[in-house]
């Protein structure tokens, strides 16, 4: 494979991804703005920590295949019968994790079930939520093997078609004259029963992907000393995103809920989700294209001339992404502030968390580089700032004091002071430069038609 055919299959997965986002994230936007007008704020607030928790555990197990699977995948697949091997051993060992973590989730489950109202019977939720549990993590490490293979087009499909399905039937039942606990039974049991319809899709695309074309599968490779690099990676990309995921939604509204209550964690989520939108269309259109894409290029002869040549296009996509989202959010900020936010936290909460993101996404890059370099130590330092925010966290009292508000403000500071970090040891070490003409000339072109567009709005209105 060359780094034409590479640069093509990378855009037409950028292409795929943007598609299967884009219906996921608007459906379940609806679904969410539903939810919370259907139901009372403790009902809401199980459901949205389920989900929360449930995500949040298989994050944690998610055991750094998500970034040492697109590094891989590349070496695997110049062996067919290598391949064929490690998937079976991956797809075998995420399933009994899954199973020996079931009964640490089902504590989790148990107790945000009953902390909150102990009269409502909740005890198929706790059933259903350990199901689910099962469905999603293993249907993520088929995403994950798809993906890395630059497989989107073949995956996101068929995946698009069960959540459209499963939504619409999730919204009728949202309209439905259920009450509150076996409406979220319904919904349970609509993510589960499309969740494994989508696991056994998978496993029959396996056959399709072993006969890709663009991997002979031919070449030898030393199996056992490639596993114990890719075990190695897994391990320390384990760590690393563990620890940023403690920075992140799902364990935040936990751990708001815990310390200020169901009312104003309900308002970050409902103010997370919003920034959300625009931080997963990025994040979930990239995908794990990114990785793959500089891992790749890894693999080539050429790679030092061609990874600058790679970098800056994995950049240069994101910026065309980042800043019309960009502008979409000043253009909601200054014509439909009123319109769409009645609450002053969520819309501060909103702007602030949004623009972080935005900026988070643009340096990404930086991070994907000494992933693929394999530059352990590095990593470690950038990611002491988030060590910083989880010491802040065995002190809830004092972000108590502080507001809920300010604290945001303390975890993004302290993100982008990662990403900073990253820039530095890139520039030192790999010389890799950031576009920084190439995106001016964009927000020069773009910043005019954002005044221009909220005049007609203004105009119009």
């Amino acid at each position: 494979m060359n780094i034409q055919t590479i640069t093509k299959k990378f855009n037409a997965g950028i292409r795929w991804n943007a598609f299967f986002f884009a219906i996921r994230k608007s459906l379940s936007t609806v679904v969410l703005i539903l939810l919370y007008r259907r139901l009372p704020t403790n009902v809401f607030s199980i459901w949205a920590n389920l989900y929360s928790a449930l995500f949040l555990l298989l994050l944690w197990l998610d055991f750094g295949f998500k970034k040492s699977l697109p590094r891989f995948c590349p070496i695997f697949s110049k062996n067919k019968n290598a391949l064929k091997k490690f998937i079976r051993y991956i797809v075998l060992f995420q399933s009994v994790a899954l199973v020996v973590a079931l009964p640490l989730f089902a504590i989790v489950t148990k107790y945000i079930t009953t902390r909150y109202n102990t009269l409502l019977d909740k005890s198929s939720l706790f059933y259903l939520g350990c199901m689910l549990f099962i469905t999603e993590g293993i249907l993520a490490v088929f995403r994950l093997i798809f993906h890395s293979r630059f497989w989107q087009k073949q995956f996101n499909s068929k995946m698009a078609l069960i959540v459209t399905v499963k939504t619409v039937i999730i919204m009728l039942l949202i309209v439905s004259p259920l009450a509150n606990i076996p409406l979220l039974q319904c919904i349970f049991l609509s993510d589960i029963a499309a969740g494994l319809i989508a696991i056994f899709i998978s496993i029959a695309m396996l056959r399709s992907l072993y006969k890709d074309k663009d991997y002979p599968g031919n070449e030898p490779i030393n199996f056992k000393k490639t596993t114990k690099a890719f075990a190695k990676h897994s391990a320390i990309m384990w760590i690393n995103n563990n620890l940023k995921s403690l920075t992140e939604r799902n364990f935040l509204l936990l751990f708001f809920t815990n310390i200020f209550g169901p009312g104003p964690a309900n308002a970050f989520k409902v103010a997370n989700d919003g920034a959300l939108f625009f931080y997963r269309t990025i994040k979930k259109t990239i995908g794990t294209t990114d990785t793959a894409l500089l891992a790749h290029v890894e693999t080539l002869p050429q790679k030092s001339a061609l990874m600058p040549q790679a970098f800056t296009n994995l950049t240069m996509k994101i910026a065309r992404l980042s800043i019309p989202l960009l502008s979409i959010l000043c253009i909601v900020i200054l014509n439909f502030k009123d319109t769409f936010f009645t609450n002053q936290f969520i819309f501060n909460a909103f702007c602030l968390i949004t623009i972080c993101y935005l900026i988070e996404s643009l340096l990404s890059p930086y991070e994907r580089m000494l992933e693929v370099k394999r530059n352990y130590w590095m990593l470690l330092v950038a990611y002491i700032p988030y060590s910083i925010i989880i010491l802040l966290f065995l002190f809830p009292h004092l972000l108590t004091q502080v507001g809920l508000l300010s604290t945001i403000i303390i975890i993004h500071v302290l993100r982008l002071l990662s990403y900073l970090i990253m820039i530095y040891f890139n520039k030192k070490t790999y010389l890799i430069t950031f576009p920084v003409k190439a995106i001016t000339k964009m927000l020069a072109t773009v910043i005019p038609l954002v005044f221009l567009a909220s005049l007609l709005i203004k105009y119009f209105k």
